[in-house]
């Protein structure tokens, strides 16, 4: 890497910012081009490829939050970053500069829009056959996995005959613990009866946080309900300090939607499949 009063110069397979690093510019693609890359389970994905003229990491002049994904250089790549200063300064001297962090955000906003839709088309059929409601529940809290990075992550049902909301599926630390919360306790008891998603950036600060075994800094939950009918929530979080964002939420809360509809179906089935043992059991009664 060369670096000059105008920008960075990056070879190839360089990286230029980090996930999960903490973000404080903004970068415009001068020449070459930039790998946006995200960590999944089954390693890097590379989710878009960024030309001269683009610009990305625009949100961490707002927010200052961490990266959500890591930019990486694609050949011989020049790259200028932009501070608040910097860009307040920029935008004086040439005021179209908005409009394209504007477009660029909408771009942004759009392709995820689009890739929402996908992923509902893709694994709508998938959970739809489902029948088992363990099965359903792995499933979805599998899909959740694999589009957002985090540590631990559950899906807590409401059990009929206690009243209580348990763990049906669940990865990370959270995977091998028996938890069982009254609806309206903590923040997924809070967020099953408001039926509003919610991300904390940190817990603690929370006063509905309940502290146990498992200490979490962050946490996504979204609601899974279907109409007025409550079913539960999912729920994921990280011990680490790394951060959920506003994307992550969106994500969680379009796969909560489907996924409710998937678990109601297994429910169904269920209870379907249980009253016809009973009709059964009665008609070998009235057979005897």
């Amino acid at each position: 890497m060369t670096e000059g009063e105008l920008g960075k110069s990056y070879d190839d397979g360089e990286v230029i910012c980090s996930e999960g690093a903490k973000g404080e510019v903004m970068y415009v693609v001068q020449s070459g081009e930039v790998r946006i890359q995200k960590k999944t389970d089954s390693g890097e994905l590379t989710i878009a490829t960024l030309k001269s003229g683009d610009i990305f990491g625009e949100m961490a002049i707002f927010d200052r939050r961490p990266r959500s994904a890591t930019a990486v250089a694609s050949g011989e790549t020049h790259v200028l970053s932009v501070n608040k200063q910097k860009l307040f300064q920029t935008i004086d001297r040439d005021p179209t500069l908005v409009f394209k962090m504007l477009e660029s955000m909408s771009q942004r906003i759009r392709s995820l829009n689009e890739d929402l839709a996908q992923l509902k088309k893709d694994k709508a059929g998938i959970l739809d056959l489902c029948t088992d409601i363990k099965i359903s529940c792995e499933l979805v809290i599998k899909e959740a996995r694999n589009v957002i990075t985090a540590d631990n992550g559950s899906i807590m049902l409401l059990d009929g005959k206690s009243g209580l909301l348990k763990i049906k599926a669940a990865f990370g630390k959270e995977s091998g613990r028996k938890v069982e919360i009254i609806p309206g306790e903590g923040i997924a008891g809070n967020v099953f009866l408001t039926g509003n998603g919610e991300g904390i950036e940190m817990v603690t600060d929370d006063p509905r946080y309940l502290s146990g075994e498992m200490q979490i800094r962050s946490m996504l939950c979204v609601p899974l309900a279907w109409r007025k009918q409550k079913l539960g929530v999912m729920n994921l979080s990280n011990t680490s300090e790394r951060s959920f964002t506003d994307n992550d939420l969106k994500l969680l809360t379009s796969l909560g939607n489907f996924a409710s509809v998937a678990i109601l179906n297994s429910l169904r089935i269920t209870e379907l499949g249980s009253a016809t043992d009973v009709a059964l059991k009665r008609a070998s009664i009235l057979s005897c």
